[in-house]
């Protein structure tokens, strides 16, 4: 709001300090849309002033990294951490400068190299091998930063492009000699080969110690089971136990390529897109994944019970997310998907502890009903393997065309069902033999009538 006001001269006071006489203030407002526009640009100022403050501090710093290019790895990791990404990449452009200047030396020297001769040329190939190790420190560190300058949003994929082509061993086959004792020389150099060797050899010890922690930790992953849980499944169980076994097995499978320079970021995210591709190749497998998912969370079945599912009857001996193996009665390994499982009907034999066992004996239209009924229960009662509770029931059933059926139905532990189904046609076979009460066979009566 911008004001004007106009007022008279004052009049100068008489003796007595009478006040002088004042005009009354004019004032004038400007419209709203002004004031608006007003303060909007005074924001857009503010904001360009803002700005150039920080693009002249980002130009204006300078790389603290290099000041000391023979930095121990651990102090360039702490001292890169707190940088931002416009500080990191002016590290990254001064540890290149010194890439570039590295290489350039060794490049200097190969040529002297090629004109030289005798004592001069070893010399000179000593000096490109401990060039050639310093060049190597300088990558070491470069690389450290370039990481740092990738985990705070930037992009190193030029940076790297130019570190891969500048470093590492030329071979000229024409040259065997010179080439052979640069190779050499890099293989006894601390930052050659023996780096190498010795990274190799942590490479494989830690990936002998993960798959010997994942064992151990899966093993105490499936007796803290067993001691949380005692009726849960153990098909989860085993899935539980192989989860912890892989997924130790894996992160120590990280650590091990970190070891010998791959970097895990590239790998996991390579991995991932690999997954994603397959995944529209391979949906039949996923789909037998998601049921195997669904078959441990619902627990139809267990390991050990008899089971008949996607067409095949056999005992559960393993399952994994994928599939199920059954061991038929004749000794046969069967393995069928879980999908073939999960979308059929799932027939739990052995489920229950208790079954009961059905039975069906015929007699001869002569024989007496009330007799042959108690025998079998007699029968029943005294086997030792017939449970109690439920008792048996022993009733006639059916009146077929050539035998009256009774039916017999014990109870029995599941694990002595077919103990008890051969042994009581056994002994009702016996019983009725010795107390005449025949098994009548099938007959047909042909009535004859003569034709004129």
């Amino acid at each position: 709001m911008i004001r004007s006001s106009s007022c008279s001269k004052e009049n100068e006071g008489d003796s007595t300090g009478r006040s002088t006489d004042h005009h009354p203030a004019h004032t004038m407002t400007l419209p709203i849309p002004i004031q608006r526009l007003n303060q909007a640009s005074m924001a857009l100022l503010l904001w360009a002033a803002m700005s150039s403050f920080i693009f002249l501090q980002a130009a204006d710093y300078q790389s603290q990294t290099t000041a000391d290019p023979d930095i121990s790895v651990e102090s360039l990791k702490l001292r890169v951490i707190p940088l931002e990404k416009s500080e990191l990449q002016v590290e990254t452009e001064a540890w290149q400068d010194l890439l570039k200047s590295k290489a350039t030396e060794i490049i200097e020297l190969e040529i002297q190299e090629i004109s030289s001769e005798g004592e001069e040329k070893d010399q000179i190939n000593q000096l490109v091998v401990e060039k050639v190790r310093e060049r190597t420190l300088i990558a070491d560190r470069m690389t450290i930063v370039m990481n740092a300058f990738q985990t705070k949003g930037g992009d190193p994929a030029e940076y790297k492009d130019y570190m891969a082509s500048v470093t590492g061993i030329q071979v000229d086959i024409k040259e065997i000699g010179k080439t052979s004792s640069r190779v050499i020389s890099w293989l006894k150099s601390e930052e050659g080969g023996i780096r190498w060797a010795l990274n190799l050899i942590w490479f494989v010890v830690t990936l002998i110690a993960s798959r010997f922690i994942a064992f151990l930790l899966g093993n105490i992953t499936r007796k803290a089971l067993d001691r949380a849980a005692v009726n849960s499944s153990e098909l989860l169980k085993d899935f539980f136990v192989h989860a912890v076994r892989k997924l130790i097995f894996l992160v120590g499978l990280i650590v091990a390529l970190d070891l010998i320079g791959v970097q895990s970021g590239p790998f996991l995210a390579a991995f991932g897109a690999v997954g994603f591709i397959l995944g529209f190749a391979l949906q039949g497998t996923l789909a037998n994944l998601a049921a195997g998912i669904m078959i441990l969370f619902h627990r139809p079945y267990d390991i050990g019970n008899f089971v008949t599912a996607g067409g095949v009857t056999g005992k559960i001996t393993r399952m994994n997310l994928a599939s199920t193996t059954f061991l038929t009665g004749d000794n046969q390994q069967v393995i069928v998907p879980n999908g073939s499982i999960w979308g059929d009907v799932i027939t739990n034999i052995t489920g229950s502890e208790t079954r009961r066992v059905d039975m069906s004996f015929g007699i001869s239209y002569d024989d007496d009903m009330d007799k042959a009924e108690s025998l079998i229960l007699d029968i029943l009662e005294q086997h030792p393997k017939v449970l109690k509770h439920p008792a048996p029931t022993v009733k006639t059933n059916e009146l077929g065309d050539f035998s009256v059926n009774l039916i017999c139905r014990p109870w029995v532990k599941t694990a002595d069902y077919w103990t008890v189904h051969w042994d009581i046609i056994k002994q009702v076979k016996k019983r009725f033999d010795a107390e005449d009460l025949s098994f009548p066979y099938p007959q047909h009566d042909v009535h004859m009538s003569q034709v004129s």
